[in-house]
């Protein structure tokens, strides 16, 4: 198998992309870059190699022929890396996408390596506006502090018999449509007890949420799947600046417990409503807290950048919607800022739904 020039890793895989329009996947993986301060290894006209938490990806063109290659220290990382890849190329071709062959594909029909059922233990109310909710698990042995993200894979409400994903003839994972779909919201893991196999997670509660709905009312031996784990992790740093809604809540919770003692920084957490929430965050002595209440995502923006100013040597987390997001992304990179150094994510769209997951 052939692995990029930078493949030291113990995983790898590549596609042919047979039909599949080269130059509309380079513009899609540059977009990704971009957006997620990705670093860009190279980009030459005939390859494209870009870095990502989770490994490496890279687009080869030669003779006209296109294919694809990622690498990755992890199984299961390496398993999110081609199903990011995969996505691109449907969104560009649905019928090329279908197209694609893996070298290490599983065999189709089974289940996907990213992909497990759990059983709900409980849900109870957590102040006054969030459900913690604990589930146990197949295999937790992934979910560490590099990785603190989980999709909750939640069925259609009332199905008895609902379809769960399985792996496609070409490695792709292939969800349900329709009337099956399933609904997969992304939480924070906010406690893991890989012994046990318990998962903990704490849901924001909003008015119309689907996820809210269904977490108001699961009932104790509930099966739900969980997806993951993938996204960004704990920092490492001993200075630091948070910026968060209540979405980002858990995660803040997660990285004050895990920052080392003799680290520095303050966090500042908007509020919808006028008081400070009564999310139990926990305390750290070099962690000053300071409550924004209703503030909005780009308020809490336009603070995180005249911060930022001020001591440019902390290291930026901010998790609020996305219209926030994206505006202290664009002042990053409009000042030189390397947002490979930093984390500045949109866990919910206020556009596109009205729900209030911990990522979307």
């Amino acid at each position: 198998m052939t692995l990029s020039p930078h493949g030291d890793f113990a995983h790898g895989a590549e596609t042919a992309l047979p039909g599949l329009d080269p130059a509309a996947l380079r513009k899609a993986l540059l977009a990704q870059a971009r957006e997620h301060g990705l670093e860009v290894l190279r980009d030459d006209g005939a390859s494209l190699a870009i870095a990502t938490a989770y490994g490496r990806c890279r687009l080869i063109v030669e003779a006209g022929a296109a294919r694809a290659e990622v690498d990755s220290p992890r199984a299961d990382w390496l398993f999110a890396l081609k199903e990011a890849l995969s996505e691109h190329a449907s969104a560009i071709d649905p019928a090329a996408a279908q197209r694609l062959r893996w070298s290490d594909a599983a065999p189709e029909g089974g289940r996907p390596p990213n992909f497990q059922l759990a059983e709900i233990l409980s849900a109870a109310p957590l102040g006054r506006d969030f459900l913690r909710v604990t589930a146990r698990a197949e295999d937790l042995s992934a979910y560490g502090d590099d990785a603190i993200h989980f999709r909750l894979v939640l069925p259609p409400p009332g199905d008895p018999a609902p379809e769960w994903p399985r792996i496609g003839p070409g490695g792709a994972t292939i969800w349900p449509k329709g009337a099956k779909a399933l609904h997969r919201p992304v939480y924070t893991a906010r406690r893991v007890d890989a012994a046990r196999g318990e998962l903990t997670f704490d849901l924001f509660v909003h008015e119309g949420g689907r996820a809210s709905a269904w977490a108001r009312s699961v009932a104790a031996g509930a099966r739900v799947g969980l997806a993951g784990p993938g996204g960004g992790g704990v920092p490492r740093t001993r200075r630091i600046a948070l910026y968060a809604d209540e979405t980002g809540y858990p995660a803040v919770a997660r990285i004050l417990e895990a920052l080392p003692p003799d680290a520095t920084g303050h966090a500042v957490l908007s509020t919808t409503g006028a008081a400070p929430s009564s999310y139990p965050l926990p305390t750290h002595p070099g962690v000053r807290l300071r409550w924004l209440a209703q503030g909005s995502a780009t308020r809490l923006a336009r603070i995180a950048i005249a911060e930022r100013s001020d001591d440019p040597a902390r290291s930026l987390w901010f998790a609020a919607e996305k219209a926030g997001a994206q505006m202290l992304r664009d002042w990053c990179r409009a000042n030189g800022v390397d947002l490979r150094d930093h984390h500045v994510a949109a866990y919910w769209t206020r556009d596109e739904s009205k729900q209030r997951g911990n990522r979307t």
